[in-house]
């Protein structure tokens, strides 16, 4: 499954770049720095990153990536800055054992960064499509 990444202009990421995303943003808030556009390639977040995203997918070999998000986002996992803390693995287990086996999907926002916001014409008439009319649908 993708997931819709905020820092990659509306590009889907797998879900172990997804949580790392989660956690880096936690940690910019925080600290209250500023991610940017692609920021696992700056110098500031890069070893982070890294660091972070390995440690997802060591989680995702034995947890579904819907239970460590919704661990991340209970009361208890919203204050997890590093997916490396030794209370992240039982938030996870608890989340798990609690989450119903129909629970929804997160929700995937879809963006388009080149709509400027106007309104298409749906309907444009050109010559043929007037042609047509005149002759009742036949242009033959």
């Amino acid at each position: 499954m993708k997931y819709p990444s905020k820092y990659s202009n509306g590009k889907s990421v797998t879900p172990a770049q997804y949580i790392s995303e989660l956690i880096c943003e936690r940690i910019a808030k925080r600290t209250k720095k500023d991610l940017h556009y692609r920021f696992w390639l700056s110098k500031e977040w890069e070893k982070q990153y890294k660091g972070q995203i390995t440690t997802a997918h060591k989680l995702l070999k034995q947890y579904d990536a819907k239970v460590i998000i919704a661990a991340l986002n209970s009361t208890q996992g919203v204050k997890i800055y590093s997916l490396r803390a030794p209370h992240l693995v039982d938030i996870i287990e608890q989340t798990r054992d609690t989450q119903k086996p129909d629970a929804p999907a997160p929700k995937i926002i879809e963006r388009n960064f080149l709509d400027k916001g106007k309104i298409a014409n749906k309907h444009t008439s050109n010559i043929l499509d007037k042609l047509k009319e005149i002759d009742n649908g036949t242009t033959g």
